[in-house]
Order: C-alpha cells, then sequence, then structure tokens
C-alpha cells in the first residue's frame, strides 16, 4: 500500500532537535506536505576535509540518499551544526540536488552575527527557515532567482541572506505550483 509523501527532516551529527520541531511545522506549511523528523544519523568521518576544517556538503547529500529504506520520505533535508563548503567556496550554508530528492542545511554560519555574539533567536530561526525552503525549493525544480528579495535568491553572506524575503516571488512561486501540478498529473 503506497504512503502519502513526506518530506524528511534528518539530524547529521549533534543537532538541537528542538530547531528541528521548530522548522517542522513551517517548512510543512511552504510545502503543503507533512514533515517528519527522521533518526539522526552520524556524520560521515569521509566528509570531514582536515586542512579546511569543514564538511564536503556534496558527500553529506550522497550520504544522506545512501541506504534509504521502504518508508522514504519524498524528500529529505538533513539539518547539520557542522561548517560545510564545497571546494569553489569558501563555505555555503547549504545545498541541494536540482529537481533532485535531497537538500542540507548547517546551522553554524546562520548562528553568527557581526559582533561575533549569537543572534537573537527568532532571527536565527528565520535564517533557517529561509535555508530550508530555499534548497528544498531546488529539489522541486527551481534554480536560483534574479529577483531580489526572493528566497530562490542566491546569498552569498548572512547581509543579503537576512535582506531575503521570507516568500517566493510570483514567478517562483508559479514554477512550484506547475512542478506540484505535474507531479500529481503523474
Amino acid at each position: 500500500m503506497p504512503h502519502s509523501p513526506f518530506l524528511g527532516l534528518v539530524p547529521l551529527g549533534p543537532v538541537d532537535l528542538k530547531i528541528l520541531r521548530d522548522l517542522r511545522p513551517v517548512i510543512a506549511d511552504f510545502f503543503s506536505l507533512p514533515v517528519l523528523i527522521l533518526p539522526v544519523k552520524p556524520l560521515p568521518p569521509r566528509s570531514y576535509h582536515l586542512v579546511r576544517d569543514q564538511y564536503y556538503s556534496t558527500q553529506l547529500l550522497e550520504y544522506l540518499l545512501a541506504g534509504e529504506g521502504q518508508d522514504e520520505p519524498f524528500r529529505v533535508l538533513g539539518i547539520t551544526a557542522v561548517d560545510l563548503y564545497i571546494p569553489i567556496f569558501t563555505f555555503v550554508f547549504g545545498e541541494a540536488q536540482l529537481d533532485g530528492k535531497a537538500a542540507i542545511i548547517s546551522t553554524f554560519r546562520p548562528g553568527e552575527s557581526a559582533s561575533n555574539l549569537r543572534p537573537p533567536r527568532p532571527l536565527f530561526l528565520e535564517r533557517l527557515i529561509k535555508l530550508s525552503v530555499h534548497e528544498l525549493g531546488h529539489t522541486f525544480g527551481l534554480g536560483h532567482c534574479r529577483q531580489p528579495g526572493c528566497l530562490m535568491h542566491f546569498a552569498a553572506n548572512l547581509e543579503k541572506l537576512d535582506q531575503t524575503h521570507l516568500e517566493f516571488c510570483e514567478y517562483c512561486r508559479i514554477l512550484l505550483d506547475d512542478y506540484f501540478n505535474r507531479a500529481t498529473d503523474r
């Protein structure tokens, strides 16, 4: 018997589970899909880069997809507290497979501020919501948007991330609706 599609949140390594519980209803609202918090997965040592003192996000995406079982999620979002990178950038907030199944975000950089103090919890959570929805948007086929303020606009730093609105522009919303309409027609 087929199960209804759901989004899975997977903590990768030690992560404050309250963060996942706070993200869960907001992500469910954005995508109109149930969201389940899945069991913690340990960080794979092979994704750690000793010289950079960071984890390679692309390898973590592959790790998220390895060993998926019978009740696998429609999409999976890994959430980790470690610093992430891809070789062409000093760091990344997250990464996703475009029109794929997996995405990942890190709480590491959004927990920073210019004054080296932790940001207020509401700002920290807003950043994580933006990153989560942005990366999951990629898994639903959305590329980076040129419209400033759109959730799918590329944010290379915290200042740009904080300027991003907590919504898709009209164009990205139409593309997302089309994606879900095509998915239900199959």
